[in-house]
């Protein structure tokens, strides 16, 4: 856990993997939410607060693949929830439908009007 860490810092910036945390203050949801998408990945976050909707609020202006609210679920709670990040993060999802519609090829098909 590091804490009175910026977002100008390379511990903010990079994506980590393992159990690495930061703490940046913020005074406003507003301010937390910018600080949050002012990074090139996205591959998940998580959100505490009193209020579950003031929670799920926040939860959808984050650009990132996934969102815990207040512990709930980790960050496998289910295969059949899509997986998969934002920006630098990657693209695509693994499981459920979303990791089946990256082995689909989808084709249009049009017909000219008939003048017949």
């Amino acid at each position: 856990m590091f804490v009175d860490v910026d977002n100008s810092m390379r511990i903010a910036r990079e994506e980590f993997f393992g159990p690495v945390n930061v703490v940046i203050p913020f005074d406003t949801d507003e301010e937390a939410v910018r600080l949050a998408n002012d990074n090139p990945y996205g591959l998940s976050a998580a959100v505490h607060a009193k209020n579950p909707l003031r929670a799920y609020g926040i939860a959808r202006q984050l650009r990132t693949g996934g969102v815990v609210i207040n512990g709930g679920g980790g960050a496998f709670p289910n295969t059949s929830l899509p997986f998969g990040g934002y920006k630098a993060s990657g693209l695509g999802r693994e499981y459920g439908r979303w990791g089946i519609d990256e082995y689909l090829q989808t084709k249009s098909v049009s017909w000219g009007v008939s003048q017949g």
